[in-house]
């Protein structure tokens, strides 16, 4: 899986966070991981997620993974030592401990809208990737621990195709498509920064897209059950076997 955040990496605080709302996400979620307490994040980012959480229960112990190596120095420089942080792919992950909870905000994977369909977005591309991600995450929780996916609102219209003011004079814009190879779904999203009308920077994010029906058998066969489903927030599962 390729670091497909390399160009985004200076701006990419700014932009989430005109984006979304850090307390009201990192709140329900702390509510839905309740007395648990060994976490692990999946695509940490920039540690903005974690942050969050240690300020509402300092006592989680949190372990963050990542492929992108500029947002996880910004993680490190925000979490210090607070956090464990390690560069893996999710789909190789090899930590050597496990879990209660685990969760993604839309690092590995995400659920968002499409049309009337709510589908998973993946940065993983390949199926069989995919399921090794679920299953990998599997084998890092404890009997009866959840996997918890984040719902993201980055594929609606609020957010695509919107012009968005951010520090220093520089202004984004995000143009999206979608794309269909050989029966398979891509969102294609170009970030595009520009100082004084000069293009800074823009970088390319693909995601690989599946529905929800797919998403299920998939989970299910990594051995996860449907727990709870609060659409347009946060999707759990347990681990059943």
């Amino acid at each position: 899986m390729n670091d497909q955040y390399q160009g985004l990496a200076k701006f990419y605080d700014q932009l989430v966070q005109k984006s979304r709302n850090y307390d009201e996400m990192t709140t329900e979620l702390a509510r839905i991981i309740g007395e648990a307490r060994d976490l692990l994040e999946i695509g940490i980012g920039t540690g903005l997620v974690a942050e969050n959480l240690l300020q509402i229960k300092p006592a989680y112990k949190i372990t963050g993974i990542d492929i992108s190596e500029p947002l996880l120095e910004e993680a490190q420089k925000r979490l210090g030592q607070k956090v464990d942080l390690y560069s893996q792919s999710v789909s190789e992950l090899n930590i050597g401990k496990k879990f209660d909870v685990a969760y993604s905000r839309g690092g590995a994977w995400t659920f968002v809208n499409y049309g009337s369909e709510t589908i998973l977005a993946s940065h993983i591309f390949s199926s069989t990737d995919i399921q090794k991600s679920f299953d990998g995450v599997a084998q890092h929780l404890q009997a009866g621990g959840r996997l918890i996916i984040g719902f993201s609102n980055f594929y609606t219209n609020t957010y695509t195709n919107k012009v968005i003011e951010l520090d220093d004079c520089i202004v984004h814009k995000k143009i999206s498509t979608t794309e269909l190879s050989e029966h398979e779904r891509y969102a294609i999203f170009d970030y595009h920064f520009y100082q004084n009308d000069e293009l800074v920077t823009q970088q390319t994010l693909k995601f690989r897209l599946l529905s929800h029906q797919t998403c299920t058998m998939m989970l299910e066969k990594a051995g996860f059950v449907e727990k709870d489903i609060n659409p347009g927030k946060y999707y759990t599962y347990l681990k059943a076997t």
